[in-house]
């Protein structure tokens, strides 16, 4: 175990060094914390439900108040020489459906924020456990390119003392290479995990994981039935329909009159006066006058149009929460099968393989030594052992992977 930890390690630094960006130590925890204050998405949705709080206070939506002074020379004192204010309103329940559509507008933000932050939280923990199996991966590989070295200089040594052929060496070239490039392959799929999770957490830093080896996460909790109306997607489809509702409310309120009020008062500018027209107060004070009007909707046509829009709006959206949901279920189902077959493969590894292979390794190492077999024999027996922690790593990768989109589609943190 001390020496796979010290390989481990020695990969960590050398991969390190690789790179000019600074390598930081995190738990998937504290990516995850790290991610919820740096990611970019993040702050957009934080944004935009404050910018939908703000909108909030449009749903009271006055006209302008007109100011008029007029002041005409032909019409001696009568109210046409004066200052009047005029001012119009919708019906008030229109106040009313707007604000309520402002409303659920800002509440689909905070269904937004939460689907972002549930697709980070499963973006992260993806990205995370695949760098943990792809340094897992490096390291067995290393180990192997190790052995299959010796394979190489062993058979190129018996080659040229004529104790075998050349196909023995080029067999063990060939074993030698292909590790290589697998060996090499795993490193760049080390590096693209390592930029996808710099990405994610919009840092220049580079996050090395915290645990020293490929870990088992725990098993998902699988509550009985899976609903998913409680997935955030359901959450975000109940918002839009709510929005639709509250749209096709306030389309309905169109069909409503609006009013308006005029107050008028007489406004006589002495000074203004081009054609000397006796114009003279009354005794009794100024002229004073009001308007109450009504405006009455009398062609509908927009306004029908627009109704029926917002109920076929409202229709399909019902039909896109429909098939948003099956997709969840089938997703969900499908995640529940690869769960189950992952993890009787990790079972198997735990209780068998991964023993057999260090019993392998034990054997052939001894029955080497004692001069029982011999080195092709050897190195093909180690070979076989290194294919079965390969073959594990694979397993556990695979089921944490799933457990990842189980709890992801139960929104499990």
């Amino acid at each position: 175990m001390t020496k796979k930890i010290l390989i481990y390690t020695t990969f960590s630094l050398i991969f390190a060094s690789q790179i000019s960006a600074q390598t930081i130590v995190k738990t998937l925890d504290e990516c995850i914390d790290i991610a919820m204050q740096n990611n970019l998405t993040m702050q957009s949705g934080k944004i935009a439900i404050e910018r939908a709080k703000a909108l909030q206070g449009t749903a009271f939506n006055i006209d302008k108040t007109q100011l008029l002074l007029s002041q005409d020379p032909t019409s001696g004192g009568n109210p046409d020489n004066g200052f009047s204010v005029s001012q119009s309103f919708d019906f008030p329940t229109v106040y009313a459906s707007r604000r309520g559509l402002l409303k659920a507008e800002t509440n689909l933000e905070r269904g937004n924020l939460e689907i972002t932050r549930n697709e980070l939280v499963r973006q992260i923990s993806r990205i995370y456990h695949q760098l943990l199996y792809a340094k897992e991966k490096t390291m067995i590989l290393q180990e192997q390119d190790s052995i299959y070295q010796k394979f190489v200089f062993l058979a190129t040594a018996k080659f040229r003392a004529g104790e075998t052929n050349r196909l023995a060496q080029m067999n063990a070239e060939r074993l030698y290479n292909e590790n290589k490039i697998a060996l090499q392959q795993a490193e760049k799929d080390a590096q693209s995990a390592q930029f996808a999770l710099q990405r994610w957490l919009n840092t220049d830093d580079l996050i090395s994981p915290a645990e020293n080896a490929l870990t088992v996460l725990e098993n998902p909790l699988l509550a009985g039935e899976f609903n998913p109306n409680q997935n955030p997607v359901n959450q975000i489809f109940e918002s839009k329909k709510t929005i639709g509702e509250k749209s096709l409310s306030l389309a309905k309120q169109e069909f409503l009159p609006s009013f308006n009020f005029s107050l008028r008062k007489q406004f006589l500018i002495d000074a203004f006066n081009p054609y000397n027209i006796q114009r003279e107060r009354f005794a009794g004070g100024n002229f004073m006058g009001f308007e109450v009007g009504i405006g009455i909707p009398l062609f509908f046509g927009e306004q029908r149009a627009k109704t029926r829009a917002a109920k076929r709006e409202v229709e399909m959206l019902k039909i896109r929460q429909e098939d948003a949901l099956l997709s969840l279920d089938s997703e969900y189902r499908i995640a529940l099968n690869e769960y189950a077959k992952a993890r009787n493969a990790v079972e198997y590894y735990q209780t068998q393989g991964n023993g057999q292979a260090k019993e392998i390794s034990r054997m052939s190492q001894l029955s080497y030594e004692k001069g029982e077999i011999g080195y092709i024999e050897y190195i093909q027996n180690l070979k076989t052992a290194a294919e079965l922690h390969l073959q594990y790593a694979d397993a556990i990768n695979s089921y944490n992977q799933s457990v990842i989109t189980i709890n992801f589609l139960q929104v499990n943190k």
